[in-house]
């Protein structure tokens, strides 16, 4: 399965250069805190602007740098209190108020970050930053629809900036318009060519629009450009296989596993690659492997009780798809395996609880009521089999699988015209249904018709040579 990582860049800080002060040693404080800054070194610039605004408690500039180093030191709760006098004092102050919004968000005042920038936008229009991070607000609170019309707005403004088309690819992605995402993904790569995420944003877009061709197409590009990249590498793996190039996907997931052994994603996809080339053993090394690193996950535990199966270990698979059920209660898949498990190793009572409760959570799925039908009616349960066989008829009303299993039933209740009725419409829906024309042919044969009968057998053979119980049939009359 394919993990998603899809980048958001962090909100932009801004600060102002240093002005003109009538005191000289505020102005001298202020400017060599400046020096350390551009020094890097935050501590002493920040120790530095410390001093500077104890000196001059009401300049709003001191106020905001103070606020920016805190900010730059991810110290969010002590920046909120000196961008706050920051506005108090210069209320129009649109730097100071989108350093404020910043230390708001990071301090969980998310009401207040977005008040903050919508301040800035209120003081310009034009400001494109401010869009941008009320925009990634919006993200980071699943506000999607307005994280898109404010990244929107930012794109216009600055119709160059990559890091705003990549976010506003993020937040169509995750809104379901894949391809808008794609459109935005692919601008901010053409704008950077060389940024390995937004080609990776742009394969993982393209996949999720079911564009396969140009998924492969991004995703080789991001492995190119940085090959130590642990998604890039799932990702295209994940694209090669959509785009059935098997043999081209497992080196990827090898090469994925060189970088991180315990990679889920890695160790799955290559034993659904294994499974698929009918090496079992191999699918299902991988798959124990990939539980190792998640055992609870639901698509992998499906994945070894199938290749189990496959590996001839039916026991084995049926612990396994047990665990699923439990783990996932409501996984259908986990139930119909649990089913078919049980009612190949001729455990009917289990195979019926499995399927029962498969379709709990699916009621609709008229194939696993057409199995329960065949379960009770081997067990000669004719009440129960023909009420699964008339519901499943409701989804599917000329499927002959029920056709014929209520011909069955009226066969056994004594009713053999209204068997062949059955049996007939089960024909005509498939003609190439063997069970239908050869319990024809039965029918026949109680109501006297031996040529009805026989051709009816006959048909069967011919549908399939090798069906033993039509060739039985038809032996009774070898000299007609």
């Amino acid at each position: 399965m394919r993990a998603t990582r899809l980048a958001a860049t962090l909100l932009a800080l801004t600060a102002l250069g240093p002005a003109t002060r009538a005191a000289d040693d505020v102005a001298t404080r202020f400017n060599r805190a400046i020096e350390l800054y551009r020094s890097g070194k935050l501590d002493d610039a920040r120790g530095a602007f410390e001093e500077a605004a104890r000196a001059a408690p009401g300049d709003a500039l001191i106020q905001n740098w103070l606020g920016f180093l805190y900010l730059r030191q991810e110290k969010y709760t002590e920046a909120v209190e000196p961008l706050e006098r920051a506005v108090k004092l210069r209320p129009n102050y649109a730097e100071a108020y989108t350093n404020l919004g910043n230390a708001y968000l990071n301090s969980r005042r998310v009401d207040d970050a977005i008040a903050a920038f919508k301040k800035v936008i209120a003081l310009d229009a034009r400001a494109a930053n401010a869009h941008y991070n009320l925009g990634n607000v919006y993200s980071k609170t699943n506000r999607y629809a307005e994280a898109v019309t404010e990244f929107r707005k930012a794109a216009e403004l600055k119709p160059d900036d990559a890091f705003i088309q990549n976010n506003l690819g993020y937040a169509l992605q995750v809104s379901g318009n894949s391809k808008a995402a794609a459109t935005a993904y692919a601008r901010a790569a053409q704008l950077m060519p060389r940024n390995p995420v937004f080609w990776l944003n742009l394969g993982l877009a393209h996949a999720d629009a079911r564009d396969t061709k140009q998924a492969v197409i991004a995703l080789a590009r991001a492995v190119a450009l940085d090959p130590e990249s642990l998604g890039a590498r799932v990702a295209y793996g994940e694209a090669l296989i959509a785009a059935r190039q098997d043999e081209k996907a497992i080196p990827q997931f090898q090469k994925a596993l060189e970088l991180q052994p315990t990679s889920f994603g890695a160790n799955y996809n290559l034993g659904l690659l294994y499974g698929r080339a009918g090496d079992s053993a191999r699918a299902v090394a991988a798959l124990r492997k990939a539980l190792e690193a998640a055992p609870d996950r639901p698509e992998g535990l499906s994945a070894l009780g199938l290749a189990l199966f496959r590996a001839g270990d039916a026991e084995e698979a049926a612990r396994v798809f047990g665990r699923l059920t439990v783990v996932a209660p409501d996984d259908v898949a986990g139930w119909m395996n649990l089913g078919t498990l049980a009612s190949r190793r001729g455990d009917a009572d289990g195979a019926i609880a499995a399927w029962k409760t498969a379709l709990k959570h699916a009621p609709e799925r008229a194939d696993i009521r057409r199995w329960l039908a065949g379960l009770f009616l081997a067990r000669d349960d004719l009440e129960s089999a023909s009420r699964e066989y008339t519901r499943s008829l409701r989804d599917a009303p000329n499927n002959a699988e029920c056709l014929n299993g209520l011909g069955l039933i009226a066969d056994r209740r004594g009713d053999v015209d209204a068997a062949i009725k059955l049996y007939l419409r089960a024909i005509k829906a498939n003609p190439r249904y063997e069970y239908a024309h050869n319990n024809l042919g039965v029918a026949y044969e109680k109501k006297g018709e031996v040529n009805l009968a026989i051709a009816s057998y006959r048909r069967a053979l011919a549908i399939r040579p090798t069906y033993a119980d039509a060739r039985q049939n038809l032996q009774r009359f070898k000299n007609r």
